[in-house]
């Protein structure tokens, strides 16, 4: 066998650019925003730890003049690690508004509400979660984030849980 089609290594770098492509996720709703708290449950993609590096959000139709959509991207730290069950918040709130609807149809980034130092560990879930008051026009709504890996040091603490109540999160 010539040396052409042997394998140097089995041990490939891991790529970030591409994995924080692949962890590319989203919340929308093709109608109207739902009124009330309300989330989405979603397996976070990448199989390292990633930090929130993207956040931005996108909708058509701008809000009533006395409607907003607060947007929130939660870690689901599970029960079974060693700090206990939580829901992490990795972003500060960005409340959708007519003041804050620049841009109909565009991709309106947020980035500037992710939290510093909140990561999210290989097979944990997030939650995508909207807190919605006013009359119903915005429509339709899109959050979308990405992550990109990290590394972490083994004995970095794990924050405290923002909530543990499930209906702060999901209504």
């Amino acid at each position: 066998m010539t040396e052409q089609y042997q394998q140097k290594s089995i041990n490939l770098d891991i790529d970030n650019q591409m994995l924080e492509l692949l962890s590319f996720d989203e919340r929308a709703v093709p109608g109207l925003v739902p009124t009330g708290t309300t989330a989405t449950y979603q397996k976070y993609r990448l199989p390292v730890v990633g930090m929130l590096s993207r956040l931005s959000w996108s909708g058509v139709l701008a809000p009533n003049a006395a409607e907003t959509v607060q947007l929130r991207l939660y870690r689901v730290r599970p029960q079974s690690n060693p700090a206990g069950f939580g829901y992490i918040q990795l972003n500060d709130v960005f409340t959708v508004s007519p003041a804050t609807f620049t841009d109909a149809g565009g991709d309106i980034d947020i980035s500037s509400t992710i939290r510093a130092n909140r990561c999210v560990l290989p097979g944990e879930y997030l939650a995508a979660s909207w807190v919605h008051s006013g009359p119903q026009q915005l429509q339709p709504l899109n959050m979308n984030w990405n992550f990109t890996p990290v590394s972490v040091s083994v004995n970095e603490p794990e924050p405290p849980a923002d909530t543990t109540v499930y209906s702060n999160v999901f209504g």
